[in-house]
């Protein structure tokens, strides 16, 4: 533990895809290379400070990265002042996370400030906590835990508290398209139905119980079926941007082995074989969308939040 002023951490939050399909709140996947990275240290001001280029709220209550900190120092029982300044990585109502990545960096950066007195397992209640300011005051694992805790998580929309980290038995390789538009996950709920018709809701289990099999065995391949034909969430979804069908065809006729908009979109990924083949499905899709948008070859981040240099 420090205790000087000058001493400062810095720390990722790492995006996240989220619902892979029909695993609408259940299912999240943490993302390598993109995310938000937050510089704290102890002030000498009581309460935490938040400075950012980012429109993003600057008071800590309303902010996931400093509620989340806040909420650290409150279970240390440590009355110091943190000061955290929040550099925005990943684009605002992008569907990738960014919330949940800023929670996530906020509780780590305060636990390594704090001497390291909690595992990320321990802080998994306040980044859920903290992400609440995002999701209309629910509480959502789905980027929240991938983002803290590493890899494909599986967790109760009931309660998120309630996760599994599932192992993935080879690398995954993704793309993932970020056209330049933002959809709030506010927004991208209000249009889902309220009823969800039986044999629909038996369909969308049945695919989510497949999808997950083929995650565990590694085995893209066998995934489109399973992963593209959810039934409630991504239709109602799909509707707030136009280019999902003409990207996700040209995807698949470029090699995908899966397609699907995460989260709220207007983000879009699929699942590839390998890094080879990524470069050429990237550029097929971000021309497809026929719009502004940006492309990125990535790969699953089996981490979660870290220290960075």
């Amino acid at each position: 533990m420090s205790n000087s002023e000058n001493h400062t951490v810095r720390v990722l939050g790492s995006a996240s895809l989220s619902n892979l399909g029909p695993g609408f709140d259940t299912l999240g996947l943490c993302l390598e290379g993109m995310g938000d990275i937050i510089e704290a240290r102890f002030s000498s001001k009581p309460g935490i400070t938040i400075t950012s280029s980012a429109p993003i709220p600057l008071e800590a209550r309303n902010n996931t990265a400093g509620r989340a900190a806040h909420l650290v120092m409150t279970k240390a029982a440590d009355k110091r002042g943190l000061h955290l300044h929040i550099k925005k990585g990943i684009p605002i109502g992008s569907g990738i996370g960014g919330s949940a990545a800023s929670a996530s960096a906020g509780a780590w950066a305060a636990n390594l400030l704090l001497g390291k007195p909690f595992t990320k397992e321990e802080l998994a209640f306040e980044v859920l906590e903290a992400e609440r300011l995002a999701s209309g005051g629910a509480l959502h694992g789905d980027n929240a835990l991938p983002s803290l805790l590493g890899g494909l998580i599986l967790t109760s929309p009931v309660s998120p508290l309630d996760y599994r980290r599932i192992e993935l038995t080879r690398p995954m390789h993704l793309v993932v398209v970020l056209p330049k538009r933002t959809i709030l996950t506010t927004d991208a709920r209000t249009i889902l139905p309220s009823v969800v018709p039986r044999l629909e809701a038996v369909h969308n289990a049945s695919d989510l119980a497949f999808v997950l099999h083929s995650l565990m065995a590694g085995d893209w391949d066998t995934l489109a079926p399973y992963m593209m034909r959810d039934r409630i969430v991504e239709p109602a979804r799909a509707s707030l941007l136009p280019c999902y069908a003409a990207v996700r065809e040209a995807a698949m006729d470029t090699g995908a082995c899966a397609v699907a908009l995460t989260g709220s979109g207007p983000a879009m990924f699929a699942i590839v074989n390998d890094a080879k083949s990524a470069s050429e499905i990237c550029s097929a899709m971000v021309e497809a969308a026929g719009e502004e948008a940006n492309g990125i070859v990535t790969q699953a981040d089996m981490h979660g939040v870290r220290e960075c240099t």
